[in-house]
């Protein structure tokens, strides 16, 4: 089987030769024709870079926070330039609407300027040349603005921000908040594992360190398959914890991973989303929970995982007894802004508004989407349920 990117390349190999032959027609000499395509064919980078520039420009014009600009179009890498605005940023889809038509726009204008030219010079091999550039242009730009299968594209992004802009502005707000999950895992992480000791599947990692360590790089890289798939390995890992065999500390390790990770979504789920978590689902982070802190009681990132775990099971009183021993200058400033927010909400819960202010601004704004979280319990009347009844039995 011939792989895709053999494919692609032989693609291209018989595309630039057809052209060649037509510009043979065109020019009648080898010379100009080979000249005239080489030309196209370098001005496919001069393109890219013209489009990512009107990417930028835009960007810079519309005030949009640009964190990583990259033009790579023979490196196999993609080539972008990746904006961070924030969530509640007034206009928004507006100007993510002219952000993404940047590029495509400032290819259409390069592509009729050298069509003008082509159609005003009187060397054929001249007109060939700028004729191809120009097509060269059009074509980047309208691919770039058919939706395609990649969550990157212009034209996807478009359709977002232009049919479900609230929906849009909701993702991007988990993807912080997915960010702010990550880091606090990265916190609480002991850093015992290297990466080149990771085996891929957690199901094919026999250390319980090495799986644990093998599902974090899957989870915060993308690489599981599915949310079935990621949360079956979830599983394993966590029958992995309760195993009679498994080294407590370690079992500690992963019961404090999977609490603080599901724990957190939890929250979100059922503050933001309004989706109440399953009651089933309370209890297994509890028994996850309780894992991490028998074993480290002392702790931050164990009292921050069954305190997480007794907020969502509604019992703020015990989550703030254990959040009540917080050490900014000692443990990890991540986990101590996540530990501060936590309390925060079982203030909340408690009534204690004044005290959860108080803890908000303790935290600082590194979580500024779970604070957002602590702030739609604190303004919520009555306080959002975070777990779900359980279904009565039949009689």
């Amino acid at each position: 089987m011939i792989s895709p990117r053999r494919r692609l390349v032989a693609a291209s190999v018989l595309l630039v030769l057809e052209a060649v032959v037509f510009a043979l027609f065109v020019t009648e000499s080898v010379v100009g024709a080979i000249a005239a395509v080489g030309v196209t064919c370098l001005s496919l980078w001069v393109h890219v870079v013209l489009h990512e520039c009107g990417h930028l420009v835009v960007a810079k014009l519309l005030r949009l926070p640009v964190v990583a600009v990259r033009v790579a179009p023979f490196t196999g890498w993609r080539s972008e330039v990746w904006v961070r605005p924030a969530p509640p940023a007034t206009a928004l889809p507006l100007r993510m609407v002219l952000f993404y038509l940047g590029g495509p726009t400032v290819n259409l204008c390069t592509a009729a300027v050298l069509a003008a030219v082509a159609a005003s010079t009187g060397t054929a091999s001249t007109r060939v040349a700028l004729f191809g550039a120009a097509l060269v242009g059009a074509l980047l730009a309208v691919v770039n603005l058919v939706p395609g299968t990649s969550p990157r594209s212009d034209g996807r992004n478009l359709l977002r921000w232009l049919l479900a802009p609230t929906a849009t502005r909701a993702a991007l707000r988990a993807g912080y908040y997915q960010e702010e999950v990550r880091r606090t895992l990265r916190a609480i992480s002991r850093g015992e594992v290297g990466d080149d000791r990771l085996a891929d599947p957690v199901r094919d990692a026999d250390d319980p360190r090495l799986a644990l360590a093998a599902f974090q790089r899957r989870w915060s890289t993308g690489h599981a398959q599915s949310a079935a798939d990621f949360i079956a390995d979830a599983e394993r890992l966590a029958a992995l914890a309760r195993a009679d065999g498994t080294d407590p500390l370690a079992a500690a390790a992963i019961g404090e991973a999977l609490t603080v990770q599901f724990g957190l979504w939890y929250l979100y789920a059922a503050v933001v989303n309004g989706s109440p978590v399953e009651r089933r689902e309370v209890v297994e982070l509890a028994e996850l929970a309780q894992l991490a802190f028998q074993a480290q009681p002392h702790l931050l990132s164990a009292r921050v995982a069954m305190g997480l775990a007794h907020l969502l099971d509604q019992r703020p009183e015990h989550a703030r007894s254990l959040l009540l021993d917080i050490r900014p200058g000692v443990d990890p400033p991540d986990l101590c802004g996540v530990a501060f927010l936590l309390r925060a909400a079982a203030e909340c819960h408690l009534g204690n508004h004044a005290d959860a202010d108080t803890l908000v601004r303790a935290a600082g704004g590194d979580h500024q989407q779970l604070a957002q979280v602590v702030a739609a319990i604190r303004a919520a009347d009555p306080v959002p349920p975070l777990f779900a009844p359980a279904p009565m039995a039949d009689a």
